[in-house]
């Protein structure tokens, strides 16, 4: 993803410049991070229309990870752009 692209999707991911493909698996974790009993049919259909059962496992898989991750630092209170301190 370009630096263009990644402002605009911390923006409005709908002004950004992705294809109806991305554009659908933005969606899908969008609607997979904020509702946690699962995504609507209208998401999977958008999905489905892009991409194939694998590359959904991965778009889902992706999602999921950073989601456990946001879950992790807010838990401990640390601030993304935190970088610990070099070793030594």
């Amino acid at each position: 993803m370009t630096d263009p692209q990644l402002a605009a999707l911390q923006a409005e991911p709908s002004a950004a410049d992705f294809t109806p493909a991305e554009q659908a698996a933005i969606a899908y974790a969008e609607e997979m991070t904020r509702e946690p009993r699962g995504v609507s049919e209208a998401a999977w259909e958008a999905l489905r229309r892009h991409w194939n059962d694998r590359q959904i496992v991965e778009i889902t898989a992706v999602a999921a990870l950073f989601n456990s991750f946001n879950r992790f630092n807010n838990a401990l209170d640390i601030e993304p752009t935190t970088y610990p301190k070099p070793l030594g």
